[in-house]
This record gives C-alpha cells, structure tokens and sequence, in this order.
C-alpha cells in the first residue's frame, strides 16, 4: 500500500535533518565558538516555530499536496514558478548529499580515490530506488533510519568518555550579536532542509495526530543536535573544533577498547554513507513527486538527473576548502529556497484558503 503514517513522518524529518548538521559542525562552530549548543538551542525554537506552521496549516485545511498548496496560495503561474524553485533546492540538496559524502570519503579513508570514483558507487545504487513504489521507498527508509539511530547511539556511547564539559565554558564569553546573528543564518539554513520531507505528505494515509508526532519527531531531533555539538567541542575545545573539517571522525579515531579495540571510524563510515545516501534518495524522489505527472519516461529522467549529479558534485567535492566555502553560501541559499519561499506560499494558501 502506497501510504504512510504520521509516525512514518518522523523518520522522514531525521532523514533529511541531522546528517548535515553533524557530519560538518565545525562549519557552525567557526561562527559560534564555544557557545554554538547554546545559539543552536534558541535557533531551534524558531525553526520549531517555522516548521510546526507549515505543518499546521497543512493539516487544519486537510490538504497535504504541496502541488495544490503553491497553486492554491498563490496564482497557477507564479505557484509553479515557486515549485520550480524549491525543486531547485531539492537538487541543490542531492548535490550537498553527493559531494559531501564523496569528500568524507576521500579525506578520511582513501585519500588516492579521485572523488568522481566514489560518486559512481554512491549513486549507482540510487537508480534502482527512485521511481518505485513509495511502499519500497518507505521499507528502505525504516530500515536504514532505525540501523542509523543505533549506530548514533552506540557512537555516542564509546565517546563519551572523551569528553570534557571544561572546553565549553564559560558560557555567552564571546561576541554574542555579532556570533549568534552569523550563527543563526547557518544553522538556520541547515535545518530548513526539515522542507524536503513535506512532499511525502501527499501519500499520508491519515493526518490523525500529525502534528503530535511532527512535535515529537522535531524535539528529539533538537536533542540530538545539541547533543551532538556538545560533544564535539567537549571533545575538543571551540578552536580545535572550528578547524577539523569532519571532527566527529578525529574524535570516532579516539576510541579504544580494552588496549587493542579501534573500530570507532566504522560508525562515523556507516553514518556518512548512510546518511546521505538517504537525504540524496529523498531529494531526489521528491522531485520525482513533484513532477510525476510531467515525467513520460521515468528511466530518462533517472538517467539525466543521475549525470547531472554525478558532473557538478564530481568538481564541487575535488577540494575540501572550495568545498567547505561553497557549503557555507549553500545554507544561505536554503533559507530563500526552503524557507522565504514554502513561507510564502503557505501563508499566501491559508489567507486564500480562508476567503473561500
């Protein structure tokens, strides 16, 4: 059955929310320092605000197409000129997936590999899920999501004894306007990527309690962002951190067990191939979605979309810092594609929605 859940949701919203923030932190850290957690806090609860308006909206009115939504909120013309964009930060986000993936990769475990190798095996995979049944998508989803969360866990766990509470204080010590303004447009721009989930609405086969479990799902992602940036500059202090590119890896290399154990890079691996390839399936299927019924030829549309990726994420991943600069504009672009825009158009569609 091509449906899911408003618990299905939740696993939806991780997909695409947290492997960003915590595979490259220090892009964040650079900004905030030592109180980049405690910014990150209170950016949150605007993007909880944010988030749970598009969600209430969708549900008070009953409508979970986000097609109607930018068409009804706004005119045919421009609405779809509104739905090309945010298909284009749909694309802009398999990039990110692709490119950052591919570096991780590179930097960390096989420095030799040109990175246009890597992509080739990240996205083969992809061709045989995009297209099928959202009952396939969704199987793939669950499992992936639930090995993921445990796989957090347990590298959360064989951490922790690395950390020390002393490199993250003392606290708000900083430039705080000047930190927590460049802070909150980053940080802000990165977990806007929360939008990319809101297409599989469409297949929502109840919107019984969908804003509970929306609720649900967005407070521990929260948690877990925190935690996570917590972690890192307990591991390692503001300015270490600030100038690892990928120090959830430096610090998955500390772990040792019992004098001889080191597996600890296995899960930083797992999280980061995992991770993206997920968020990467999931733009990519939700342009898909949006364009479903303008899409003749499915295996064409793979097979261009596929190329187009593979081509433009083949230069951006090359070099760490053209990389890392181009990540840091891409999160300011994230807030004009996934949140001025579905913005707009939600609010345009509730104003409307209530006249008629």
């Amino acid at each position: 059955m091509n449906k899911i859940s408003a618990k299905h949701f939740i696993l939806f919203i991780f997909s695409v929310t947290y492997i960003s923030l915590k595979t490259y932190p220090s892009l964040f850290i650079k900004e905030g320092g030592r109180d980049t957690w405690l910014y990150t806090l209170i950016i949150y609860l605007i993007f909880f605000a944010f988030a749970m308006y598009l969600i209430y909206v969708m549900d008070s009115k009953k409508v979970y197409n986000i097609n109607e939504i930018f068409t009804i909120g706004l005119s045919k013309t421009l609405g779809n000129i509104f739905l090309l964009l945010f298909a284009f930060g749909l694309f802009l986000a398999s990039l990110e997936a692709t490119s950052v993936e591919a570096n991780v990769i590179k930097s960390c475990f096989f420095l030799e590999t040109p990175t246009w190798y890597i992509i080739i095996f990240f996205l083969l995979p992809s061709v045989f899920l995009i297209g099928k049944s959202m009952s396939t998508l969704l199987t793939f989803v669950i499992i992936l999501i639930s090995s993921l969360g445990v796989n957090t866990a347990l590298l959360a766990i064989i951490t922790e004894k690395y950390k020390d509470i002393k490199y993250i204080m003392p606290v708000l010590s900083g430039n705080i306007s000047s930190e927590f303004f460049s802070t909150l447009l980053l940080v802000l721009g990165s977990l806007s990527a929360f939008v990319i989930a809101l297409p599989y609405l469409k297949y929502l086969n109840s919107g019984k309690d969908l804003r509970k479990h929306s609720v649900i799902g967005l407070v521990i992602l929260g948690a877990v962002c925190i935690y996570v940036l917590i972690g890192i500059l307990s591991s390692f202090g503001p300015i270490r951190a600030a100038n690892l590119f990928y120090p959830e890896f430096t610090q998955s290399q500390r772990v040792q067990i019992g004098g001889f154990l080191e597996f600890g890079e296995f899960f930083f691996l797992y999280q980061t191939v995992a991770g993206f390839f997920l968020k990467y399936i999931l733009c990519t299927y939700g342009i898909y979605i949006i364009y479903k019924k303008y899409i003749k030829n499915t295996k064409y549309f793979i097979t261009v979309y596929t190329l187009a990726v593979f081509i433009f994420s083949s230069f951006i991943s090359r070099n760490n810092y053209i990389l890392f600069f181009i990540l840091k504009y891409y999160q300011y672009i994230n807030l004009v594609l996934f949140i001025v825009i579905p913005l707009i158009a939600y609010i345009a569609f509730q104003v409307r929605y209530k006249k008629k």
